[in-house]
């Protein structure tokens, strides 16, 4: 098999664009890992010296993924074109491509083959132009369809339920630095003492649990974070998700922006819900309050003579990484909070006027979704340490920056 030709888009799959618009389906996570991953797993595996995916429409996130996955000898490429078609006709389209000995995934599924042979040995001479969802092989000029059986994704529903049959599957290759009691876990995760982890279960890469956390049964994406008391159970979180405290998660699919329910094809849309837990709105709220404008004032008294000082130059020398180091363009933002015009820290993603943000504490070259889900944080857990906290913290990242840490950040 010298080449491998791939059109997850056999049919129309209008739920992709409707639940998740910004990807595409070899974008979609399957297992903990891009669908595209396993297309590449298979052409190793089958020992293709090209693979050819096809989309309706060209999407540059996997575009560059699959750049970053070249293998060997491996030719990978990805075009605009298959849809609703046949594999006779694909075959002719990209005669090039397929040449004379050609595998043909034809639609959005996975082989349940474990072994080339065992693949091999399923093909029987197809009898018509293979318009059916299957798994195809053409040979010098004759067209074969495999017997074997695969997971077929063609709706939200069958897309849930082939991410748990993959956790479930041995075959398959599930992402992981290590491996304990069927929990599979990325580099740099951290686990709080006291939460529960069952499998089968996959962690990403820096994925972080809460204490009195129950994980079980699911597959939780990279850099998300579990919140304190949150139950997840048989579900999906994607990468870069908060799930809030004490909140039970069944048979779902978490995204940073949404919660679905693939059988019903329900989504609660964060907004609607963000605020509902808020701490900010209980009787303390007032003492928060009080609290931030009290620092805002230390700061703002107590840094007024260096900052005059300085005015000039800063007036002369905006950009210099100077006066990015002594944060010289946050001083205004202290009188604005004393005006009540901004947050001395960001309570919430949906808040833009601010001048410190949680995520800054871990490091100035988090991504704005990594920084979304410490807000997140955040807005549940704001306390008067934890705004005296950030404020120290954020101030002192950025003093003792170097100059190729802010080019980065």
């Amino acid at each position: 098999m010298k080449n491998l030709l791939i059109n997850p888009y056999s049919q129309t799959q209008e739920w992709c664009k409707d639940y998740f618009p910004d990807r595409s389906l070899g974008m979609m996570p399957v297992g903990g890992r891009c669908a595209a991953e396993y297309f590449i797993d298979l052409a190793l595996r089958c020992e293709a010296e090209s693979l050819l995916v096809l989309g309706p429409t060209y999407n540059e996130h996997l575009a560059e993924l699959l750049y970053e996955y070249k293998h060997g000898e491996l030719s990978l490429d990805y075009r605009k074109g298959g849809g609703h078609d046949t594999v006779r006709h694909l075959l002719e389209v990209y005669a090039g491509e397929c040449g004379d000995d050609c595998l043909i995934l034809h639609g959005m599924l996975m082989p349940k083959a474990h072994t080339l042979e065992e693949l091999q040995k399923s093909f029987v001479p197809c009898e018509d132009d293979g318009a059916a969802d299957g798994i195809y092989y053409y040979k010098e000029g004759v067209l074969f369809k495999s017997r074997i059986e695969f997971y077929l994704i063609d709706s939200l529903k069958s897309y849930f339920e082939v991410n748990f049959q993959v956790l479930n599957d041995d075959f398959y290759n599930l992402p992981g630095y290590s491996s304990n009691g069927n929990v599979h876990t990325g580099i740099s995760v951290a686990m709080k003492s006291d939460c529960t982890l069952k499998g089968p279960l996959v962690l990403g890469d820096n994925t972080f649990v809460e204490s009195g956390a129950v994980v079980s049964d699911a597959i939780v994406g990279e850099r998300s974070l579990i919140d304190k008391g949150c139950t997840v159970q048989h579900s999906l979180i994607f990468d870069r998700t908060y799930a809030a405290g004490n909140l039970e998660i069944k048979n779902k699919i978490v995204t940073p922006g949404r919660i679905i329910d693939p059988y019903t094809g329900g989504v609660l849309e964060r907004n609607s819900f963000s605020y509902s837990f808020s701490p900010v709105q209980n009787r303390a709220a007032w003492i928060l309050r009080l609290w931030e404008h009290f620092l805002a004032l230390i700061l703002a008294v107590g840094l007024a003579i260096p900052y005059l000082c300085m005015l000039p130059f800063y007036l002369t020398h905006r950009t210099s990484h100077l006066c990015w180091k002594l944060s010289m363009d946050r001083y205004p933002g202290y009188w604005a909070v004393l005006f009540f015009r901004r947050e001395l820290v960001k309570s919430h993603p949906a808040n833009e006027h601010y001048v410190f943000q949680m995520g800054e504490i871990y490091g100035l070259q988090n991504t704005p979704e990594q920084r979304r889900i410490y807000d997140y944080y955040y807005h549940y857990h704001c306390s008067c340490f934890l705004v005296l906290q950030v404020v120290l913290r954020s101030l002192g990242k950025r003093g003792f920056a170097t100059y190729v840490e802010r080019k980065r950040s």
